[in-house]
């Protein structure tokens, strides 16, 4: 993470250098970067639209667990059980789009449920973005995607 924020100031740096020059101005070299710092605490938290009802909605519409539960054999079982949970950690930006979906406990999960959990999650609606003083920002949120794994 260190390392990302010094290459992003060393980049942000060199073209100032580059264009203080006077070939282009500054002010169009700023317009191009954009600010992709994330804001960790918020007056108001990130929100699926529609909230809680409308979440779980979008799950029982778009989760197809049935590959994950094909491929769950006896040591799929022991190794992960029936009941799986994906935390999933993600960045929801300005405009609510959703990016940078990752998995936190994917090694307490099955590798499909895994696969499942990230697709749905990159097909998400935008949502409503976190707030600090009024104005939407950045946030990084954590949100749970629950299954049973077992045939029916």
């Amino acid at each position: 993470m260190v390392m990302k924020w010094f290459w992003v100031g060393m980049c942000s740096c060199v073209l100032l250098s580059f264009t203080a020059k006077g070939d282009i101005p500054v002010s169009k070299i700023m317009f191009f970067l954009q600010d992709t710092s994330v804001v960790e605490h918020v007056d108001v938290y990130p929100q699926f639209r529609g909230g809680v009802k409308r979440w779980n909605e979008f799950l029982s519409r778009n989760l197809d667990i049935r590959q994950a539960i094909y491929a769950m054999d006896s040591t799929a079982y022991v190794d992960y059980g029936i009941r799986q949970t994906a935390i999933l950690e993600f960045t929801v930006c300005e405009d609510g789009e959703v990016c940078d979906v990752e998995i936190v406990n994917r090694h307490k999960i099955s590798p499909e449920f895994a696969e499942e959990a990230i697709r749905v999650m990159n097909k998400s609606p935008k949502w409503r973005p976190g707030l600090v003083e009024g104005k939407p920002v950045r946030t990084r949120f954590r949100q749970s995607v629950t299954a049973i794994l077992e045939e029916q």
